[in-house]
C-alpha cells in the first residue's frame, strides 16, 4: 500500500504492508466559494461579542497571534480580513506575533511566504521568544499549579486577537482558540508543564476532548487570566482549504469550531 503522508512542504510517499496498514480519513468537505466574502462576514457577525470593526474602532495597540511555520494556518487571508475591519486602527500600531510555543524563530523568507509580502512589510512581525526571560511576564498561576509566563507585547496591547485553525489534537483536544495564548505564547517553563507526563498521561487528555481534559483546562485558564478581545478560527480540508469560520468570544467561537471539525473527522 502507498501512502502520501503530511511531512515538510511536499509530503512523502511510502511503502507499507497492505495486512498490516489501516488508513483513516476525514470526511471530504468542499471548501467555501469565497474564502474572504465568509472570513469578513463572520468578522461582521461574531458569536458571543459585537462585530470586530466596533471593537476597535477607537484604535489603540493590537496584537494579533498567528501560527507558525509548523501549522497549516492560512494566515494571509485571514489577516487581510481583519485589517479590512479594523478600519479605525493604523498599521503601526499593530504587532502580529508568531505563536511559536517552545519552537525556532522563523526566519524572514518564512515570515514573507507565511503573511506575504505586503503584510511582512507594512507591519510589525515579532516572533515569540520562550526562552527569552525579557520578552516574557509573569501573571500569576492557574488553580492547578501552573506558574504563567507570557509574551510581554501580547500584555501590553489594548487589543488582544487570536487567529488559528481548529482540528483534533492527540493530546490537548482541539488546537486553535485559547492554544494560540498557551502555549503559543508562553514561557519554556509554563509549556513544560502543560505538556508535563501527568498531564499528557491522563485519560482524558486526548484527541476531541477539551471539557475535563487538564491540558485544555489549564489552557482556557491561562487565556482567561490575560482576557483575549477577539478570536477567529477556520476549519480545513486536507487541501487546506476554508471549510468555515468561527469568529468572536475566544470561548463560544472555538466550541463551535470545535464541534464542526468533530463532524469533518467523523
Amino acid at each position: 500500500m502507498r501512502v502520501r503522508l503530511d511531512y515538510g512542504a511536499d509530503g512523502l510517499e511510502v511503502d507499507l504492508p497492505d495486512d498490516r496498514v489501516t488508513v483513516i480519513e476525514p470526511r471530504s468537505r468542499a471548501a467555501v466559494v469565497d474564502s474572504h466574502a465568509a472570513l469578513v462576514s463572520a468578522l461582521r457577525s461574531p458569536i458571543g461579542t459585537a462585530p470586530l470593526r466596533d471593537l476597535t474602532s477607537g484604535g489603540g495597540r493590537v496584537a494579533i497571534s498567528v501560527c507558525d511555520i509548523t501549522r497549516a494556518q492560512p494566515r494571509r487571508e485571514m489577516l487581510e480580513a481583519l485589517f479590512e475591519e479594523m478600519p479605525g486602527v493604523r498599521a503601526g500600531d499593530v504587532t502580529i506575533l508568531v505563536a511559536t510555543g517552545t519552537h525556532r524563530g522563523n526566519t524572514p523568507a518564512e515570515i514573507e511566504a507565511m503573511l506575504g509580502a505586503d503584510i511582512a512589510r507594512r507591519y510589525r512581525v515579532v516572533n515569540h521568544d520562550s526562552r527569552n526571560p525579557s520578552a516574557l511576564v509573569a501573571v500569576g498561576q492557574t488553580t492547578t499549579g501552573v506558574s504563567v509566563y507570557l509574551n510581554r507585547l501580547w500584555l501590553d496591547a489594548d487589543v488582544r486577537i487570536t487567529t488559528g485553525f481548529v482540528e483534533p489534537h492527540f493530546f490537548a483536544g482541539f488546537s486553535g482558540g485559547p492554544k494560540m495564548v498557551a502555549p503559543g505564547l508562553a514561557g519554556l517553563q509554563t509549556t513544560l508543564t502543560l505538556h508535563n507526563a501527568s498531564r499528557i498521561g491522563h485519560p482524558m487528555a486526548t484527541w476531541g476532548v477539551t471539557e475535563g481534559n487538564p491540558i485544555h483546562d489549564d489552557v482556557r485558564a491561562i487565556a482567561r487570566m490575560t482576557g483575549v478581545d477577539f478570536a477567529v478560527d477556520v476549519t480545513l480540508n486536507r487541501a487546506q482549504q476554508i471549510t468555515a469560520v468561527f469568529a468572536g468570544e475566544l470561548f463560544a467561537e472555538h466550541r463551535a469550531a470545535c464541534a464542526a471539525a468533530m463532524r469533518d473527522a467523523m
